[in-house]
């Protein structure tokens, strides 16, 4: 043991399953090299014990639970589990999830490590275009006015040559003379300082000079990301085949790339870029290939065969022989049934948007809608009208007369009325009858939530020990256990007179969700950088659902570099007590995408835009129907029934996974919206989306008061 440090020494000494229970989320080298080895455990004991996983035909869902409780259990609770198949069991499960959930955290590293490469060439570049800008504006006027010259050059001798007064013989003497003179005007050091300024033009029209950029940042990036691109496991069958080959080579001759790598991935400017004289810039190409990954991977054109996050989004479907076999009894089960037939549903839209388009231009024209107008450009503009706010109405101003409310007595309070300590209950559900005490629960939530830490927390109440609370947020808290505890909560403020007094609508229920940003100080694969947000650090957002009547009934949290909008379905379906009608997000959680998703679900989705005047409307008729009309609210192109028509079926499908939970909303969302823009599936649910995202924009401008709930019916 001669030259281990203490620390070492400490590690060796425990079981080593203890050491590859948490993952590293820094990007220094050293520690991605540490999960690069993990993952090689368990990629080696994944393929060994494959066969047995494939016999088993686990879900995910029962994987996760059993491999969640060997990721709880210490090493003696596992050495003393009575029956050894189980044991087995639940380590074959471990080795499965981990493996699938370590695949997935080095995509991230890769996604992260070669965008910060990418992002540090676009600053060396803008600064050097910042730099050099005066430069170059006055290499240009060099190059315009050498140029010049050597037309008015060329204008002069074929004036000569064409004269029929100057004789043969003198021709060529004014030829030769305009040449000495031109060449006295432009010497060797002259036109060298020419041609050194259009080959730096040249490369900027190339974007060469942004691949020099990239590839100065080349070598860092292959010390974080060339083993994880060697190791990760894609599927060749749903991902494209010139990046599979540029891989597979990659791996085969170990990083050492021969003159004549594949480069048909590559674009054409890139393909000329990466020779310099016959010669190979193996460090552009290697840096090339990298960056193409990681776009191939977000756009879905790269796909993992072992993965949570990153397969094929037909993985994520209901499989194809079930959907087609089972079609009606999912669509039944999902309570989309009224969506089966596309005609059917085109034929209540269809009148509803062409009513909406006559209604609001008959009260523009007939000046019934003040709130209205349209500038000079053709721009619709709408100014809402001031609301009186009387901040009496709130219930702080009722509570703070109170004075101060110890938290403890709180909690207590609510769990009076709430009993939401029940849904605290042990992860096994063997031990269903072990119970912390109240004042252990209370304390882990005021640790975990106020973020003071669970052994602080301990160490600052009274009669409870670390031990013992270090123990209840293992076994009792988890995240399905906080939802539980929340509706419950949540299930008797909803029958509270109070609560609803605060509805606008009786008969609605407006929620609402937005993001907000927060710094993260320690290493996490979620942060991201936004010097806007964080100054030089890093954060994350959470993102999170309230009601008008103020009740919080989801938040989660993600990185503050992703759309909010994958999100938004998550809350709405996730919930099972708060029941939303209408919700509202900003312009960062809208796509048309989200607009046909709560339509099918039976939510009117109703964002509240930075410019609404900027958002396109569409209708089913063309253009120049409604301007023959007079209309003066016009749509800025026509529906197309017939994309949307052939990818009706793959939307059911779409619609009917979210709706039975087969996977998250959140994870379809972006897998589809990451997917190259051209998939039917994207192209046909978007499409759709315009209807309803038309159909509210024109309610919006003539409805001054609130968007009513909107079902199609």
């Amino acid at each position: 043991m001669v030259g281990i440090g203490a620390k070492d020494k400490k590690r060796l000494q425990r079981p080593p399953i203890t050491l590859i229970k948490q993952v590293n989320q820094s990007l220094r080298p050293s520690d991605i090299q540490e999960n690069i080895e993990s993952f090689k455990m368990f990629k080696e004991y994944f393929n060994v014990f494959k066969p047995f996983l494939n016999e088993l035909q686990l879900s995910d869902a029962a994987t996760e639970y059993f491999a969640t409780w060997v990721q709880k259990a210490t090493a003696f609770q596992l050495n003393q589990f009575p029956n050894k198949n189980k044991l087995y069991l639940h380590l074959l499960c471990y080795i499965k999830h981990q493996f699938y959930y370590r695949h997935d955290v080095l995509v991230d590293i890769f996604l992260k490590s070669t965008q910060a490469s990418v992002n540090a060439a676009n600053v060396q570049l803008n600064q050097l275009e910042k730099n050099s800008r005066s430069e170059r504006n006055k290499a240009i006027r060099k190059l315009s006015a050498a140029n010049k010259e050597s037309r008015e050059l060329i204008e002069k001798i074929t004036e000569i040559v064409k004269s029929h007064v100057i004789l043969g013989g003198s021709k060529l003497e004014q030829i030769e003379a305009l040449v000495d003179q031109y060449n006295i005007q432009h010497n060797s050091s002259e036109k060298s300082k020419l041609v050194t300024l259009e080959e730096s033009l040249d490369k900027i029209s190339k974007n060469l000079t942004f691949l020099d950029a990239i590839e100065s940042r080349s070598l860092k990036l292959q010390h974080r990301v060339s083993v994880i691109s060697q190791i990760m496991e894609f599927n060749a069958n749903t991902s494209i085949d010139n990046l599979i080959t540029a891989i597979n080579n990659f791996r085969s001759v170990a990083s050492e790339v021969s003159n004549n790598p594949p480069i048909d991935f590559l674009d054409e400017d890139e393909k000329e870029a990466v020779y310099i004289d016959g010669k190979l810039r193996v460090s552009l190409y290697k840096i090339l290939l990298f960056v193409n990954m990681a776009d191939a991977i977000k756009s879905g054109c790269l796909n993992l065969s072992y993965s949570y996050r990153y397969k094929s989004i037909q993985e994520y479907l209901i499989e194809e022989s079930q959907w087609k076999s089972q079609r009606m009894a999912l669509l039944a089960s999902a309570g989309l049934l009224k969506f089966a037939d596309f005609n059917t549903v085109i034929s209540l839209l269809k009148p509803q948007l062409d009513q909406k388009y006559q209604v609001v231009n008959q009260r523009f024209l007939n000046n019934e809608n003040l709130h209205l107008s349209i500038d000079k450009d053709g721009k619709v503009k709408v100014v809402t009208p001031k609301i009186d706010s009387d901040e009496s109405e709130y219930i702080t101003s009722l509570l703070s007369k109170s004075g101060f409310v110890p938290i403890l007595q709180v909690l207590s309070d609510v769990n009076h009325v709430t009993q939401f300590t029940t849904a605290f209950k042990h992860f096994s559900i063997k031990h269903k009858k072990m119970k912390p005490q109240l004042e252990t629960i209370f304390a882990g939530i005021l640790g975990k939530g106020c973020n003071i830490g669970v052994n602080r927390m301990a160490n600052i109440s009274k009669g409870i020990s670390e031990d013992v609370l270090k123990n209840t947020v293992n076994w009792f808290f988890s995240l399905k256990n906080l939802q539980e505890a929340n509706n419950k909560i949540l299930a008797v403020l909803n029958k509270l007179f109070l609560t609803n007094n605060y509805r606008y609508n009786p008969d609605q229920l407006h929620t609402g969700s937005d993001g907000r940003k927060v710094n993260v100080a320690v290493d996490s694969l979620m942060a991201s950088y936004s010097y806007k947000y964080f100054g030089k650090g890093k954060g994350v957002t959470i993102y999170t659902f309230l009601g008008e009547r103020q009740l919080l009934f989801h938040v989660l949290v993600i990185s503050s570099s992703e759309r909010e909008a994958a999100y938004v379905i998550d809350g709405l379906l996730q919930n099972e007590v708060i029941k939303s009608n209408i919700h509202s997000t900003d312009t960062h959680g809208f796509t048309e995408s989200v607009f046909a998703a709560t339509h099918f679900i039976g939510i009117a989705f109703a964002p509240r835009f930075k410019d609404i005047g900027d958002q396109k409307i569409y209708a089913f008729s063309a253009r120049q129907t409604y301007e023959k009309r007079g209309y003066k609210i016009l749509p800025s192109r026509t529906i197309d029934l017939k994309l949307i028509e052939k990818g009706w079926d793959d939307i059911l499908c779409f619609m009917t996974t979210l709706k039975l939970k087969h996977t998250t909303a959140s994870q379809l969302f972006k897998r589809l919206s990451s997917y190259a823009k051209g998939h039917p599936l994207y192209k046909a649910i978007k499409e759709f989306g315009r209807i309803i995202k038309s159909i509210y924009i024109l309610t919006y401008f003539d409805d001054v008061v609130i968007l009513p709930p909107f079902s199609g019916d």
